[in-house]
């Protein structure tokens, strides 16, 4: 008998024999898998999904080859630098389709890949070679209580903008990441930055319960009273443990005057230390205002100055930013000065991050270096910008990130309460490096770079290199992506060995035991 049909029997058999716990079912059924070569193609293993899976599925479900529409619209990813190579995609419709769609996979010896917004860049998606794609756009409902509950269910497949708009028109807020056209639940798997952190803590810190897939097709609720040991792992080093088909998500009555007092400054590259001097100072601050965020960008714009130049937003949640945050930047004789009040949206619109904005445009190689700081350091950001002014033209869409969202409630959350492990930083460098795709060359000049710029933002800082997951270029190591403090690398390997001891979720920055 061939062994793919006798894996198959033997799920099948198990998942109906065993009536007790969801966590023993778990266990039992992932101690009888034996373990396979996951980035072996596996085109010729598959079978007809068409035929085999798909009247398992419920109606709504879609099965997509390459060719068709579908198929191109799940693996067309953000960063074409990025490509996992997938032999056929599913879109589930319900959680029960996921778990047919995992089951049939490790029945066929076949890896998955879950699929969101597609913006992940992290190297380690190229891992897979061939599978099935679980694209989670056909799980995209956000529902709300009835009585005005403080929550809402969040699907899967959720858009960041989705999200938002959803809140909005419920009257709510919540905290939300800085791009509309990302999923919303990967995002949040990996701690979850967002503009409303300082009031709420990371987005990770406002979920309450999940319902998730394990690696053998069991679907298990989360909590903290629920598996709260996998519940504590989802908040930070999600990806490594399953699919999170809904989860309920924490919500906030706005503030009287909801939205963000908004100014954009841009200067010459000669006001570039004054400008992070003055946020240093903020940063520094005892009382450091919760409503207070600002965001500086290191970008090209021939039509201003041939060389980059800098472009700081702050932010304030109110009616208006107090002058005090602003007379230091206009004393610097600004290019020019835009105000404006946004709603979550429009902060986004800001960054170019909207979902027609240009950071969310298609058919670029993306390359992601992140480093996270206690404060700014004003030398290193010049050499910083020293080396992208003299990079060849070919690299002149690339920008430097340089992320100062409030940290108030995010620091007050105990740094154990969750599996992020960076709670304690105040800043998010990122240099993003944009370029024409398919060009091996670029790509290793790229990575150079990368590297480079990385190693010049930790300069005489003192600090190990720390990388936010969600920004993760894939070749930082597990303790600067999941922390240094050695207890919790050995939580989470513990959990893995656990939930996922045969690595069926090892494509986004695993977790390695």
């Amino acid at each position: 008998m061939p062994f793919s049909v006798l894996k198959a029997g033997l799920l099948a058999s198990l998942v109906n024999a065993i009536a007790g716990s969801e966590i023993e079912a778990q266990v039992v059924i992932q101690d009888k898998l034996q373990s396979w070569n996951l980035c072996e193609s596996t085109s010729s293993k598959l079978g007809n999904l068409t035929t085999d899976l798909q009247p398992l599925l419920s109606k709504d479900a879609q099965v997509f080859y390459p060719g068709s529409d579908g198929y191109h619209n799940a693996t067309n990813r953000w960063s074409v630098h990025v490509k996992p190579s997938l032999d056929v995609i599913v879109r589930p419709a319900s959680e029960k389709d996921v778990q047919r769609t995992v089951e049939y996979a490790n029945a066929h010896e076949a890896p998955f890949l879950t699929i969101g917004g597609g913006h992940g860049t992290s190297n380690a998606l190229n891992n897979i070679q061939g599978g099935i794609g679980i694209w989670m756009r056909g799980m995209r409902g956000i529902d709300f209580p009835e009585d005005g509950a403080p929550y809402a269910t969040i699907h899967g497949g959720a858009l960041l903008s989705e999200v938002v708009e959803a809140l909005a028109s419920h009257g709510k807020e919540g905290v939300t990441g800085g791009c509309d056209c990302t999923g919303f639940t990967g995002p949040m798997l990996g701690g979850g930055h967002g503009w409303l952190q300082g009031q709420y803590g990371l987005m990770a810190d406002s979920l309450l319960t999940a319902r998730v897939v394990l690696a053998n097709g069991t679907a298990v609720s989360v909590s903290d009273t629920q598996h709260p040991d996998l519940f504590w792992a989802l908040k930070g080093a999600g990806h490594n443990f399953g699919i999170v088909t809904s989860f309920t998500y924490r919500t906030f009555d706005p503030p009287e005057h909801a939205g963000f007092a908004h100014a954009r400054y841009i200067f010459t590259q000669d006001k570039l230390e004054d400008v992070f001097s003055t946020a240093n100072e903020w940063i520094r601050a005892k009382d450091r205002p919760v409503e207070l965020t600002h965001y500086g960008v290191i970008a090209f714009n021939p039509e201003i100055d041939t060389k980059p130049i800098v472009i700081f937003l702050i932010y304030w949640q109110g009616a208006a930013i107090p002058q005090a945050y602003l007379d230091p930047f206009n004393a610097l004789e600004p290019v020019s000065v835009v105000t404006m009040h946004v709603d979550l949206l429009g902060a986004n619109a800001n960054t170019c991050t909207a979902y027609y904005g240009p950071i969310c445009e298609e058919g670029m190689s993306h390359e992601s270096f992140p480093v996270d700081l206690d404060e700014w350091n004003p030398q290193n950001l010049r050499s910083v910008y020293e080396i992208y002014a003299s990079m060849p033209a070919v690299l002149n869409n690339s920008v430097v990130l340089l992320e100062g969202f409030a940290t108030n409630r995010v620091h007050e959350i105990p740094v154990e309460s969750t599996s992020y492990a960076i709670r304690g930083s105040n800043l998010l460098a990122a240099p993003l490096f944009n370029y024409p795709p398919n060009n091996k060359t670029l790509d290793l000049m790229v990575i150079e770079l990368g590297k480079q710029v990385r190693a010049i933002l930790l300069h005489g800082t003192g600090l190990k290199l720390n990388a936010y997951v969600n920004y993760a270029h894939g070749d930082e190591g597990q303790k600067a992506v999941y922390g240094y403090e050695p207890w919790r690398l050995e939580k989470l390997r513990g959990l893995k060995k656990i939930y996922d001891p045969h690595g069926r979720f090892n494509f986004f920055e695993p977790i390695e035991f």
